[in-house]
């Protein structure tokens, strides 16, 4: 058999360059999880110095919201044990609960402002009425306890059941509505377990208007009779029981009582 030498001689050289040509990838590949893993530690490197409360510091917080029953000097006291944190480590949730537990704080929005800054947003209680096992009761008909020192003057009185906070608020707006061309306001109003109807007007007259169904015409009806039928002796009234189909039942002061105020006049 004839073999070539230049055959030869070319395969190899290719054989060479096949045995060396994964050495080269495998290089170039090593050298690029190098430089990579060189970058993520300079990136680690480069937050956590960041993150140090002394490159980037806490200098200030803006406070937003309407206040009333507290004040943005009280949110910046309860904020400063977080001013070490820093900017980037700062626990921005429990900012927003620790400023949500002071007992005016209905709700707390806690954000990062670049570089320095952290901005809070608040948003107050309102009180509608006093409940009558304690603390206060806003729109959404929810308990909040602040201190008594600090409760709203001329607040009416909410007495009912557990749990049926919100279903008195709605009931004591509609009655303060169909009051209104009267002048009269809810000074407390009562709601027994059967679901019944009992509120004092701020005059101190007394109306019982029975179960749901029934109250809100009752209380309309008495509204159109009272300056017709009642008015003159309203100086009188105790009490005026709605719950009858074509009319009411008025308990009048005792002698002495009217007697008594009259004086006082």
């Amino acid at each position: 058999m004839f073999i070539k030498r230049g055959s030869s001689k070319r395969q190899a050289s290719r054989a060479l360059v096949e045995e060396r040509r994964p050495r080269l990838i495998n290089l170039r590949l090593l050298g690029w999880l190098i430089v990579a893993a060189g970058a993520v530690a300079a990136a680690n490197w480069a937050a956590e110095k960041m993150a140090q409360p002394d490159i980037l510091p806490l200098r200030s917080v803006q406070v937003d919201g309407k206040f009333i029953h507290i004040t943005p000097a009280r949110i910046r006291a309860v904020m400063m044990p977080f001013a070490d944190q820093g900017f980037v480590y700062v626990d921005t949730e429990a900012v927003r609960r620790e400023i949500e537990s002071l007992p005016w704080v209905k709700r707390a929005g806690v954000y990062r402002v670049w570089p320095d800054t952290l901005r809070v947003t608040v948003t107050e209680q309102q009180a509608v009425a006093r409940w009558q096992g304690g603390g206060l009761v806003n729109p959404a008909g929810e308990l909040f306890a602040p201190s008594p020192a600090s409760y709203p003057q001329d607040l009416p009185l909410f007495q009912g059941p557990e749990a049926m906070q919100g279903t008195m608020v709605r009931r004591y707006r509609e009655m303060q509505r169909i009051l209104a061309p009267l002048h009269f306001s809810v000074a407390r109003l009562e709601m027994d377990p059967r679901h019944a109807w009992r509120l004092a007007l701020d005059n101190g007259m007394v109306l019982v208007l029975g179960h749901q169904e029934e109250s809100h015409e009752r209380l309309l009806r008495f509204v159109h009779s009272y300056n017709g039928v009642l008015a003159a002796r309203a100086g009188r009234i105790e009490q005026i029981d709605l719950r009858y189909t074509n009319g009411f039942a008025v308990r009048w002061k005792p002698a002495g009582e009217v007697v008594k105020e009259m004086n006082n006049v």
